[in-house]
């Protein structure tokens, strides 16, 4: 059978005439509630450009983005060697860590179990 009128088959619905701006559209996956730093941004850059979940496993990513464990980083210092997911970059990691755990017990008001509970390790 063939379909030749489709009029009555979809109602499409109209762009808005009143596009938000790239700059204004707001991302639900920015939401960050880490401290300002002057190692990080908490707010996306054209410097600080590439989103970095704190804890990144498959496990994790979501409950992070969710919880606003994230920040923003150069290119650098997200994927260059000494960057979050570099080969010497353990260190750095290891302070972003132990800073969200601090920053996510006090905002959500919750324990160290709880965060043990949530994200598997205590990191204090």
């Amino acid at each position: 059978m063939i379909v030749t009128d489709l009029s009555k088959s979809f109602y499409p619905i109209p762009k808005s005439k009143n596009k938000p701006k790239e700059t204004e559209q707001k991302n639900e996956s920015d939401f960050c509630i880490m401290p300002k730093s002057s190692k990080y941004s908490t707010k996306r850059t054209k410097k600080y450009c590439e989103r970095h979940e704190v804890f990144f496993s498959k496990a994790y990513r979501n409950k992070s983005i969710k919880d606003g464990l994230i920040v923003f980083l150069t290119k650098e210092d997200h994927r260059g060697t000494n960057g979050a997911h570099g080969k010497n970059g353990s260190k750095f990691n290891t302070y972003l860590k132990k800073l969200a755990q601090k920053t996510w017990m006090n905002y959500y008001q919750k324990t160290k179990e709880e965060f043990i509970k949530r994200y598997g390790k205590n990191y204090l």
